[in-house]
Protein backbone atom coordinates (compact mmCIF):
# COMPACT_ATOMS: atom_id res chain seq x y z
CA UNK A 1 0.00 0.00 0.00
CA UNK A 2 1.32 3.43 -0.97
CA UNK A 3 0.80 6.18 1.58
CA UNK A 4 0.31 9.66 0.12
CA UNK A 5 2.18 12.37 1.98
CA UNK A 6 -0.05 14.85 3.81
CA UNK A 7 -0.49 18.19 2.07
CA UNK A 8 0.43 21.10 4.31
CA UNK A 9 -1.19 24.53 4.15
CA UNK A 10 2.07 25.86 2.70
CA UNK A 11 1.91 23.32 -0.17
CA UNK A 12 -1.67 24.24 -1.08
CA UNK A 13 -0.69 27.38 -3.00
CA UNK A 14 1.67 25.42 -5.28
CA UNK A 15 -0.78 22.57 -5.79
CA UNK A 16 -3.63 24.98 -6.63
CA UNK A 17 -1.44 26.61 -9.24
CA UNK A 18 -0.48 23.26 -10.76
CA UNK A 19 -3.89 21.54 -10.74
CA UNK A 20 -6.41 24.34 -11.06
CA UNK A 21 -4.77 27.16 -13.04
CA UNK A 22 -7.44 28.92 -15.14
CA UNK A 23 -10.36 27.71 -13.01
CA UNK A 24 -13.17 30.22 -12.36
CA UNK A 25 -13.78 31.31 -8.76
CA UNK A 26 -16.45 33.68 -7.41
CA UNK A 27 -15.62 35.85 -4.38
CA UNK A 28 -18.64 37.37 -2.61
CA UNK A 29 -18.12 40.02 0.07
CA UNK A 30 -19.68 43.42 0.75
CA UNK A 31 -16.30 44.86 1.83
CA UNK A 32 -14.30 46.02 -1.21
CA UNK A 33 -10.97 45.49 0.58
CA UNK A 34 -11.81 41.86 1.42
CA UNK A 35 -12.85 41.16 -2.18
CA UNK A 36 -9.65 42.71 -3.47
CA UNK A 37 -7.37 40.80 -1.08
CA UNK A 38 -8.91 37.43 -1.91
CA UNK A 39 -8.98 38.24 -5.63
CA UNK A 40 -5.27 39.15 -5.65
CA UNK A 41 -4.32 36.02 -3.69
CA UNK A 42 -6.28 33.74 -6.01
CA UNK A 43 -5.19 35.43 -9.23
CA UNK A 44 -1.56 35.10 -8.10
CA UNK A 45 -1.92 31.29 -8.32
CA UNK A 46 -3.47 31.47 -11.78
CA UNK A 47 -7.18 31.34 -10.96
CA UNK A 48 -9.76 33.44 -12.81
CA UNK A 49 -11.68 35.48 -10.24
CA UNK A 50 -14.98 37.33 -10.47
CA UNK A 51 -16.49 39.22 -7.56
CA UNK A 52 -19.91 40.11 -6.21
CA UNK A 53 -20.88 42.68 -3.58
CA UNK A 54 -23.71 40.67 -2.00
CA UNK A 55 -25.59 37.41 -2.14
CA UNK A 56 -28.18 38.71 -4.62
CA UNK A 57 -25.45 39.53 -7.14
CA UNK A 58 -23.77 36.17 -6.46
CA UNK A 59 -26.98 34.29 -7.31
CA UNK A 60 -27.31 36.18 -10.61
CA UNK A 61 -23.67 35.48 -11.52
CA UNK A 62 -23.94 31.80 -10.58
CA UNK A 63 -26.91 31.42 -12.93
CA UNK A 64 -24.82 32.82 -15.82
CA UNK A 65 -21.37 31.34 -15.14
CA UNK A 66 -20.06 27.96 -14.00
CA UNK A 67 -17.69 28.51 -11.08
CA UNK A 68 -15.58 25.67 -9.68
CA UNK A 69 -15.76 27.26 -6.20
CA UNK A 70 -17.29 30.21 -4.38
CA UNK A 71 -15.97 32.16 -1.38
CA UNK A 72 -19.05 33.54 0.43
CA UNK A 73 -19.16 36.17 3.18
CA UNK A 74 -21.78 35.36 5.80
CA UNK A 75 -23.01 38.83 6.71
CA UNK A 76 -23.99 41.06 3.77
CA UNK A 77 -26.83 43.44 2.91
CA UNK A 78 -29.70 42.41 0.60
CA UNK A 79 -29.13 38.63 0.63
CA UNK A 80 -26.72 37.26 3.24
CA UNK A 81 -24.28 34.43 2.57
CA UNK A 82 -26.35 31.73 4.24
CA UNK A 83 -29.44 32.49 2.14
CA UNK A 84 -27.40 32.97 -1.03
CA UNK A 85 -25.78 29.57 -0.51
CA UNK A 86 -29.16 27.88 -0.14
CA UNK A 87 -30.36 29.48 -3.39
CA UNK A 88 -27.14 28.72 -5.29
CA UNK A 89 -27.35 25.07 -4.22
CA UNK A 90 -30.68 24.89 -6.10
CA UNK A 91 -29.09 26.05 -9.39
CA UNK A 92 -28.32 23.08 -11.68
CA UNK A 93 -24.63 22.18 -11.47
CA UNK A 94 -24.06 23.74 -8.03
CA UNK A 95 -25.18 20.96 -5.71
CA UNK A 96 -21.58 19.91 -4.97
CA UNK A 97 -19.60 23.05 -5.87
CA UNK A 98 -17.37 24.08 -2.95
CA UNK A 99 -18.85 27.12 -1.23
CA UNK A 100 -16.46 28.35 1.43
CA UNK A 101 -17.75 30.66 4.15
CA UNK A 102 -15.72 33.78 4.95
CA UNK A 103 -16.47 35.48 8.23
CA UNK A 104 -15.03 37.42 11.12
CA UNK A 105 -17.12 35.23 13.46
CA UNK A 106 -15.16 32.16 14.47
CA UNK A 107 -17.80 30.77 16.82
CA UNK A 108 -18.83 27.15 16.45
CA UNK A 109 -22.50 28.19 16.12
CA UNK A 110 -21.61 30.32 13.08
CA UNK A 111 -19.67 27.47 11.53
CA UNK A 112 -22.57 25.08 12.14
CA UNK A 113 -25.00 27.57 10.55
CA UNK A 114 -22.79 27.78 7.45
CA UNK A 115 -22.49 24.02 7.12
CA UNK A 116 -26.24 23.55 7.62
CA UNK A 117 -26.87 26.02 4.78
CA UNK A 118 -24.74 23.91 2.44
CA UNK A 119 -21.36 25.57 2.72
CA UNK A 120 -18.49 23.12 2.47
CA UNK A 121 -15.78 24.85 4.52
CA UNK A 122 -15.08 27.90 6.66
CA UNK A 123 -12.27 30.51 6.77
CA UNK A 124 -12.03 33.42 9.17
CA UNK A 125 -11.10 37.04 8.60
CA UNK A 126 -8.52 38.45 8.64
CA UNK A 127 -7.41 36.02 5.97
CA UNK A 128 -4.46 33.72 6.38
CA UNK A 129 -3.37 33.07 2.76
CA UNK A 130 -2.22 29.50 3.51
CA UNK A 131 -5.52 28.70 5.20
CA UNK A 132 -7.48 30.23 2.32
CA UNK A 133 -5.53 28.18 -0.26
CA UNK A 134 -5.85 25.04 1.83
CA UNK A 135 -9.64 25.39 2.20
CA UNK A 136 -10.00 25.92 -1.54
CA UNK A 137 -7.78 22.96 -2.38
CA UNK A 138 -9.73 20.68 0.00
CA UNK A 139 -12.99 21.71 -1.64
CA UNK A 140 -11.72 21.33 -5.20
CA UNK A 141 -10.10 17.97 -4.52
CA UNK A 142 -13.26 16.61 -2.88
CA UNK A 143 -15.34 17.89 -5.78
CA UNK A 144 -13.07 16.09 -8.30
CA UNK A 145 -13.61 12.66 -6.69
Amino acid sequence: MVVKPQTTDADAETILSQRHCGSRILVVDDAPMNREIVQILLEDVGLVVETAEDGAEAIVLARKTAYVAIFMDMEMPNVNGVEATKQIREIPGYSHTPIIAMTGNAFSADKARCLEAGMSDFVTKPFDPDGLFSALLRGLDLHRV
